[in-house]
């Protein structure tokens, strides 16, 4: 078995898998399965440090799905609803059949009174 066979069963049976890592989500209110990412994408946001002192009010969420079971489009600049919540396409990557998709959603933070 060459080597690309062997990754694309691994995707399905261990990466794409419930009982591992997969979930299930919504795009645009259609359910699709999908790993989502959020440490990768803040260490991306703050320069590979894992960091909270400095934001821009801003969450990123990286999206990993096969293409083949993804429903509907992703263009960067185009706004989507992920599990209904109003999101912005940054990035899209392709990689042996899979999408790496950055999202962010622009969620302004509560001020407390001291």
């Amino acid at each position: 078995m060459a080597l690309k066979d062997r990754i694309q069963a691994d995707v399905k049976r261990v990466f794409m898998n419930h009982s591992h890592f997969a979930e299930y989500h919504t795009w645009n209110g259609r359910r699709f399965q999908c790993v989502t990412d959020d440490e990768t994408a803040l260490k991306r946001k703050n320069n590979n440090v894992v960091d909270v002192n400095w934001d821009n009010n801003t969450t990123e969420t990286l999206v990993y799905t096969p293409k083949d079971g993804f429903p509907g489009r992703a263009m960067p600049n185009e706004h989507v609803l992920f599990d209904n919540k109003p999101m912005k396409v940054l990035q899209v990557q392709e990689d042996m059949g899979m999408y790496s998709i950055l999202l962010v959603s622009f969620d302004p933070k509560a001020v407390r009174n001291v």
